[in-house]
């Protein structure tokens, strides 16, 4: 294992007790060239370099795992996934858990479908908006875990996540910076919505080559009780008025 990809995933889960196997690292090189290559033609990300994609990708996707945040056999639901992140990182390294992948943009699930059928991993995908869906009985309070990453302000994005979690479940936002005024901002949606607020984690990710170390938060919010059934409410009128 000695890629820049390689070494960063490996570093990372050692250093936060993620446990993988040799074969499992080694995987995530196949990923990102997947990645690099699709997005040379369909815009997926930003993030062109090996280091990047390692960095800002992978192994941000896996910090949950550090934290012991995912029950076994869990059924997962990654709203606004994207390219797969960080549903596509967590699906690979937990064989035990089954993830549905929902993102409005359709070129962007089939990546994720393309990644998910070189990496052997069994997976749903959803070409569809999450407030469409939610209040279909298949997925409404129908998952134990639903994940969320740079999708939209908390309050919007606790709006969108929330219907899907079952009561006692789980609800972790991915955030980069700014996750204090985000939370602030939505003490009114969480009880509203059927949640509690239960602690913000902070994640060091690895340092680049450049000597930046990068510092994210996950956000965790418990499921309490069901959801009203007049969230969510159309897309517009929750960033015109967020709860």
């Amino acid at each position: 294992m000695d890629s820049v990809v390689t070494k960063i995933i490996d570093g990372f889960c050692k250093k936060n007790g993620i446990a993988l196997s040799d074969e499992a690292i080694c995987d995530f090189d196949k990923l990102c060239a997947l990645l690099l290559e699709f997005n040379a033609h369909t815009n997926l990300t930003a993030i062109k370099d090996e280091e990047g994609v390692a960095i800002k990708h992978f192994a941000d996707s896996l910090a949950a795992l550090s934290f012991d945040l995912i029950p076994e056999n869990s059924k997962v639901i990654d709203i606004g996934c994207g390219a797969g992140f960080p549903g596509l990182p967590l699906a690979h390294a937990r064989r035990d858990i089954s993830v549905t992948f929902l993102d409005s943009t359709a070129k962007k699930l089939k990546f994720t479908e393309k990644a998910c059928n070189e990496l052997g991993i069994k997976a749903n995908f959803l070409p569809v908006r999450a407030e469409e869906v939610s209040s279909d009985k298949k997925y409404r309070e129908g998952f134990d875990i639903a994940v969320s990453r740079a999708v939209a302000s908390l309050p919007v994005l606790l709006e969108l996540s929330l219907p899907f979690v079952k009561v006692g479940g789980t609800f972790i936002a991915y955030k980069a910076t700014g996750a204090a005024e985000e939370l602030e901002m939505s003490k009114n949606a969480v009880p509203m919505l059927g949640a509690k607020y239960v602690k913000t984690l902070e994640v060091d990710l690895p340092e680049g080559i450049d000597g930046e170390t990068l510092h994210h938060s996950l956000l965790v919010f418990k499921k309490v009780k069901n959801t009203p059934a007049q969230f969510p409410r159309r897309y517009a009128q929750m960033v015109k008025k967020p709860l």
